[in-house]
């Protein structure tokens, strides 16, 4: 909100503020998406190891916000953080933030079904990034 503005540089300031906010993010670059597709595969390799169910709440937390950050970035959305990352991808992706929360409470709550349908969720959100990343990614 413009409170003041003697000579018009705010209204213009503003202007293009609001440009840059409407027209999203730069695109993530390769070596980005690749170190993030990177960790997501291997954090939800630990969950599938994983039989320790307090430590089930860090990983799918972990894997809850990894997937989120992906998906948003993969589709040319802005990030955000605590309730802003939630929301961003409840505006972005309805159906796919549906499917993570819901999957992570029920992964959380260590429901038999609940990691099946989380794991299914992050797949999904792997193969939009491109699939998992194991073999050959490296960084130096």
């Amino acid at each position: 909100m413009l409170l003041a503005d003697a000579d018009g540089l705010g209204a213009a300031l503003q202007a293009e503020a609001r440009e840059r906010l409407a027209a999203g993010p730069p695109p993530a670059s390769a070596t980005e998406l690749e170190d993030r597709r990177y960790a997501l595969t291997d954090t939800l390799d630990d969950l599938h190891g994983c039989t320790d169910p307090l430590e089930r709440t860090y990983i799918v937390a972990d894997l809850l916000q990894r997937a989120s950050e992906l998906a948003l970035l993969t589709g040319g959305h802005w990030l955000g953080g605590g309730k802003w990352l939630s929301r961003r991808l409840a505006a972005a992706e309805p159906e796919l933030h549906s499917r993570l929360t819901a999957g992570a409470a029920a992964a959380m709550s260590n429901t038999v079904d609940g990691t099946g349908h989380f794991t299914e969720a992050v797949k999904e959100v792997l193969k939009l990034a491109g699939g998992p990343l194991w073999a050959g990614y490296s960084r130096r």
